[in-house]
């Protein structure tokens, strides 16, 4: 019977304790590793009206392309980058970048003053924030080094598709001449040369449930 009571006394911090590292998981999950230059988003636009778009944007395994509509003659794009403290580092854990924001903007800065802006969120939610959770720990923090933000902008063409290449310092952007679309007859073409990536594990997907399920509970 004491051996029973003392398994239960146990039982309830370790499941309060998976709880958090499963939220925690979640938002390490929201960013990816940050080594070589690597292209990390795809945009396209379609013009809708004098400095009205909609932005066509495919990130992680360029499986799904989400659309956004935007106002402005420029796009710009946000990332938050996170770097580990020294011993993380040298574990193996390789810093990360995490997409935030894409919006439209103006080079003319007094229509950029007098316009509108339209701005879009593109990181995943999560209850348990690393970036935050390490500032709020201040001298305690044992996580993050050092969490920064990069910007890439560039002219919205229609003619042009735009890569984003994530560096060890930031992000940047390439544009190639965009080769639209092939008709066969009646049937458009369109060539797909990359795979989707592999299907989550058992943790990944927890963590992301447990975040998601008490994200709906907190509303």
């Amino acid at each position: 019977m004491r051996v029973s009571g003392f398994v239960r006394f146990l039982a309830v911090p370790l499941v309060l304790l998976s709880a958090f590292l499963a939220l925690l998981s979640a938002s390490f999950y929201g960013y990816s590793n940050l080594t070589d230059e690597t292209r990390i988003a795809e945009l396209s636009f379609t013009k809708l009206n004098d400095y009205e778009y909609l932005v066509n944007i495919a990130t992680g395994d360029f499986c799904e392309v989400r659309s956004f509509p935007v106002r402005g003659d420029q796009w710009r794009l946000d990332a938050n980058f996170l770097k580990w403290k020294y011993w993380a580092t040298a574990l193996g854990m390789e810093s990360q970048y995490r997409l935030d924001r894409l919006e439209g903007r103006y080079s003319d800065v007094n229509l950029q003053n007098r316009g509108t802006a339209a701005a879009h969120s593109l990181g995943e939610p999560t209850l348990l924030d690393l970036a935050t959770f390490s500032d709020q720990l201040g001298r305690f923090n044992f996580l993050a080094d050092a969490v920064y933000g990069s910007s890439t902008f560039q002219a919205m063409d229609e003619t042009r598709i735009y890569d984003v290449y994530k560096t060890p310092t930031g992000i940047i952007t390439r544009a190639r001449e965009n080769p639209g679309f092939d008709l066969v007859g009646d049937v458009l073409s369109i060539e797909i040369n990359h795979a989707c990536g592999n299907e989550p594990g058992v943790w990944v997907n927890f963590s992301y449930w447990l975040n998601d399920t008490l994200l709906e509970w907190q509303q």
